[in-house]
């Protein structure tokens, strides 16, 4: 009986035991994102170029690869946040995507390529601004149609008017006409 409640004290307690190894640092921990379903990466065995093709582009260095980094930033969406880019977001899965961008333009990878990558990784809403295809060509045609249609409306309330104020001058005249002949 001693054994049992010693051992279930023992269960009890491990969830709440630190590791011998642990230590607390002053660096937060470094994010990394897991790979994607067929996603290949250096470190893993296998190469990044499997899924990417090879680079298309120059490595980028310095501030020409802070330019990049920015720009590609700015039109992948973060996925926690949803409504920022990547570029504006302080989450550690934005920070890690923005370092997987830097790492892939660094490489020689082009902006395209690396859009492309994060696009075929979270779908295509990782996009702040969906491709005009499919069903997304909905969301680029509804405001052009809405003031097309709007637009016919209004055109034709306008003649409508104008035919029937021609019509009530028509009539006047008529009257005028036959008041002043007779």
């Amino acid at each position: 009986m001693r054994r049992a409640t010693a051992l279930l004290g023992l269960l009890a307690a491990l969830p709440f035991a630190a590791p011998a190894s642990a230590q607390e640092t002053d660096t937060p921990p470094k994010v990394a994102l897991p790979p994607a379903e067929g996603e290949f990466r250096p470190g893993l065995g296998v190469e990044t170029s499997h899924e990417l093709g090879d680079p298309l582009g120059l490595p980028l260095s310095g501030e020409e690869l802070d330019r990049a980094v920015a720009e590609v930033a700015a039109d992948i969406r973060c996925p926690k946040c949803q409504a920022l880019s990547i570029a504006d977001s302080g989450a550690a899965s934005a920070q890690a995507m923005r370092a997987e961008a830097r790492s892939l333009l660094s490489q020689g990878y082009t902006r395209e390529q690396v859009v492309g990558y994060f696009e075929q990784r979270y779908g295509e809403f990782v996009l702040l601004e969906p491709r005009a295809r499919g069903l997304n060509l909905i969301v680029w045609a509804a405001p052009a149609a809405i003031v097309l249609v709007g637009g016919l409306l209004v055109a034709l309330r306008l003649r409508q008017r104008r035919r029937s104020a021609d019509e009530g001058l028509d009539t006047y005249l008529r009257q005028v006409e036959q008041e002043t002949a007779t």
